[in-house]
């Protein structure tokens, strides 16, 4: 599958346009299917194509964008990894799996100030105030996801009172405050 495309907001259009409607996340370290709540065995799980939008050559970070199909109930859909973080999250089996599928790696982002319509905090504005900065988990005043989805954890700036993007490098920091609404899970990310 060739995508012609130069960004995520493109390449999710693209691909629910082929007809990847469906929703997926992780939930528990498996993949849960949005539409019915319910996990994907492992073995039904399909990966078409993965996409990999690097964002920050020197940490590494981006985002990846799977289009998966369920082999059993002929559901097709997207698994966004906005954070980067899929490894943490994933089980190790559900993580080998997603890897299997064809993956091409599109533009960079080089030097974004905002990433979604957030700004973008680098790591080394967090190092000078680590406090400043929460990662918020759940929250139901989360703004508009541009791709079609909605955003389960997102980066808060306690001094401007205002949603940032953070970069990988600061979701895998120990320093981060991790803040669940309520009784919203949080993801382990140790």
């Amino acid at each position: 599958m060739i995508l012609e495309v130069n960004d995520v907001v493109g390449a999710v259009s693209e691909l629910v346009g082929r007809g990847y409607f469906g929703e997926y996340r992780i939930k528990d370290g498996q993949l849960y299917d949005l539409s019915v709540d319910k996990p994907v065995p492992v073995s039904d799980i399909h990966v078409d194509v993965s996409v990999r939008f690097e964002s920050d050559p020197e940490t590494g970070s981006g985002t990846n964008i799977f289009a998966i199909s369920d082999r059993s109930t002929h559901q097709r859909g997207l698994l966004v990894d906005a954070f980067d973080m899929l490894v943490q999250e994933c089980s190790k089996e559900l993580f080998e799996r997603l890897k299997t599928g064809p993956r091409e790696t599109l533009k960079s982002e080089e030097n974004v100030p905002s990433r979604y319509g957030l700004r973008k905090v680098y790591k080394s504005e967090f190092d000078e105030d680590p406090d400043r900065f929460v990662l918020r988990v759940g929250f139901p005043d989360f703004p508009p996801c541009p791709f079609a989805q909605s955003f389960s954890v997102l980066g808060f700036d306690t001094a401007e009172q205002q949603y940032v993007w953070l970069v990988t490098t600061i979701l895998r920091d120990s320093r981060l405050t991790r803040v669940p609404y309520q009784n919203a899970d949080t993801p382990d990310t140790d």
